[in-house]
């Protein structure tokens, strides 16, 4: 079976051309600052599949592509020994919204993180400096990485709040960028697991997953290509442009 059943959804050539362009689009804007695949894809898609189809298959393309970008210029190690308690609370935090029933709604905690996230980026923007001091980073990370997990367990959208995180550390960018490759390794593996346990990933996406992958590979390369002529100044403003755009996004999402 090269496709799986999704009621309501015949995958026709159109319908799959459609498919690898909002791949190839999500590859491009992540090559390019590094984050905004699943975001990018799940936004699009959602317009002639359903959400629960995009969320299940965005969950297989990002494992090996943010290996790539988790080691392109830069030191695996050396990143992992920093975020460690970051990528600890993510699997915590995902793990637990398998095993608790909560009535918090998913779209009350987007709408929160949005807020939370925009008057970051207004900060930034107005050139108020906000530094993570070293000796808080580690507790701080742990409390970061738990609330993306659980706000990715309930709503497949786990990164802003790393986002702002990694913004906060002054990072150069290609070891920003790798950072969060390595983030998105440790999310996506963790995704898939709890995705299939419940039901929502099978094997059957396995082909469609793979032709997605490759063409998002080809727009990260595109993407890295870009990301190569920004200078510091303009990754960041770069950066902070797309993390309004998602928090605009999910406070949109909360309220309609």
């Amino acid at each position: 079976m090269l496709f799986p059943s999704v009621p309501g959804v015949e995958f026709d050539a159109l319908t799959v051309a459609m498919i690898l362009a909002v791949f190839f689009v999500g590859g491009l804007g992540k090559g390019a600052i590094g984050f905004g695949l699943p975001i990018i894809v799940i936004s699009l898609l959602s317009s002639f599949v359903p959400v629960s189809f995009g969320i299940a298959l965005n969950a297989i393309p990002p494992v090996l592509l943010n290996v790539w970008q988790a080691t392109h210029k830069a030191s695996v190690v050396s990143n992992a020994r920093r975020i460690w308690p970051v990528l600890l609370g993510l699997g915590l935090g995902i793990a637990a919204t398998t095993f608790i029933v909560t009535d918090v709604s998913p779209n009350l905690l987007l709408g929160f993180t949005g807020l939370v996230i925009l008057v970051f980026c207004a900060n930034s923007i107005w050139g108020m400096s906000f530094t993570i001091p070293k000796k808080r980073e580690k507790p701080l990370g742990l409390i970061i990485g738990s609330l993306c997990g659980i706000l990715g367990g309930l709503t497949s959208v786990s990164v802003p709040p790393f986002l702002a995180f990694l913004v906060s550390l002054k990072l150069p960018k290609d070891e920003f960028v790798s950072t969060l490759g390595l983030y998105f390794v440790t999310a996506s593996v963790c995704l898939i697991i709890a995705f299939s346990s419940v039901g929502l990933l099978t094997l059957a996406f396995i082909p469609l997953a793979t032709a997605c992958t490759a063409v998002t590979a080809i727009g990260m390369w595109c993407g890295i290509k870009v990301r190569d002529k920004l200078d510091q100044k303009k990754f960041y403003n770069a950066v902070l442009a797309m993390l309004a755009l998602i928090s605009l996004n999910l406070v949109r999402r909360a309220v309609f």
